[in-house]
């Protein structure tokens, strides 16, 4: 299965085309929010998004579009979040030990406009617990205001119950 994660496009919805473009052979595309007015919906094949703190205003309604939202792909449980509730510009641990306690396998955030991937093995302590399963974190930063150099998106594989992680830039 592959899944396109893209996080804060902020208006810049051609940016969305091109990307979606390069990827036609995705199964889902998952949005982490501020940006839902920038997506036609119903175009996309497995769309699932979650709200930013810039969505007040979106086509889609607060009521209609969760905050954090938890799917099971593949086989992997997977808690999506914008990331400005669980103040992840501050760093990612509550957030992480919060969808680890949810019985996540992988958080998805964004938020911080800066792409990043994290495993935390067995063993590993996450906001004081020490975690008994393996966890991952990965944001695909900002596909409409980059925070480091070119706007990014994330790509998201599994197969045979592995799963990969990348990022990808648009020039």
């Amino acid at each position: 299965m592959k899944m396109i994660v893209i996080s804060d496009t902020h208006g810049r919805s051609y940016r969305i085309d091109e990307v979606l473009k390069r990827n036609a052979d995705c199964d889902a595309v998952l949005f982490l929010g501020d940006g839902l007015r920038d997506f036609q919906s119903d175009r996309i094949r497995g769309f699932r998004a979650v709200r930013g703190n810039c969505d007040g205003y979106s086509f889609l309604t607060n009521e209609d579009t969760p905050t954090e939202l938890m799917l099971t792909l593949d086989g992997f449980k997977i808690l999506m979040m914008h990331g400005h509730t669980k103040n992840v510009k501050s760093g990612i641990m509550t957030a992480l030990a919060y969808a680890y306690s949810k019985g996540a396998d992988v958080l998805l955030y964004g938020h911080t406009h800066v792409p990043d991937e994290r495993y935390y093995p067995v063993g590993s302590e996450l906001g004081g617990i020490t975690i008994e399963r393996p966890m991952y974190a990965f944001n695909p930063g900002s596909l409409g205001e980059a925070g480091w150099g070119e706007p990014t998106f994330g790509v998201i594989q599994t197969k045979n119950g592995q799963i990969l992680f990348s990022h990808g830039k648009l020039k």
